[in-house]
């Protein structure tokens, strides 16, 4: 194969990886855009990171929130989880109500260290929660389309306590986008060095 249609070929696997990548799947509720994205960390663990966008703007029919006291996912099917960490918060398995993790339900959940406390958070806000999760089982996270659920605390007695899918957009380990671009830088510079040689 020449210099040439190597470059092409692996260009052109880039374009289908892009063009088969799915697109961000968010929910929308009470006016907060949720957003999960997902990475493989090993077969067992995954990376989750929680994008929550729009907090306290003019779009968020309840205002005055002063951040996530906790959330909760569903269980893979078939498999459980059997860890997970996230920074200022613990771990446990089990669901959520109004009051915060109780333990009961095919789910796991996050409960902050620290119950979150006034001021409210900036107008149009946003929140970044990176947790990582742990399975009995290889590809137990294959097609995972958890059911969740989030309590926040702020101003308001009561906020809705979401419930819905929230469909994770798989996002590849940082660590190998590097390699990807430089194989591709290489293969563009061979094909010009030897352009340059036939010239």
């Amino acid at each position: 194969m020449s210099v040439k249609s190597s470059w092409m070929a692996t260009v052109s696997g880039v374009i289908a990886i892009s063009a088969g990548a799915p697109s961000w799947a968010s929910l929308i509720a009470d006016g907060v855009t949720y957003t999960l994205f997902e990475s493989a960390l090993s077969a067992t663990e995954d990376q989750f990171t929680l994008e929550i966008t729009g907090i306290n703007g003019s779009s968020d029919a309840e205002k005055g929130r002063y951040g996530v006291n906790s959330l909760a996912f569903t269980q893979p099917t078939p498999g459980s989880v059997t860890g997970g960490s996230m920074t200022g918060f613990t771990f446990m398995t089990g669901g959520l109500d109004a009051m915060g993790c109780d333990g009961s339900g095919n789910f796991y959940c996050f409960e902050a260290n620290t119950k979150p406390g006034p001021p409210a958070l900036p107008a149009n806000g946003m929140l970044e929660l990176t947790f990582d999760v742990s399975v009995d089982q290889a590809g137990a996270f294959a097609g995972y389309n958890p059911d969740f659920k989030i309590q926040w605390v702020g101003t308001n007695n009561h906020y809705d306590l979401v419930s819905q899918t929230l469909t994770p957009t798989p996002v590849p380990l940082p660590a190998a986008l590097p390699l990807l671009l430089g194989g591709l830088g290489g293969l563009a510079g061979l094909g010009f060095m030897r352009r340059r040689k036939a010239a």
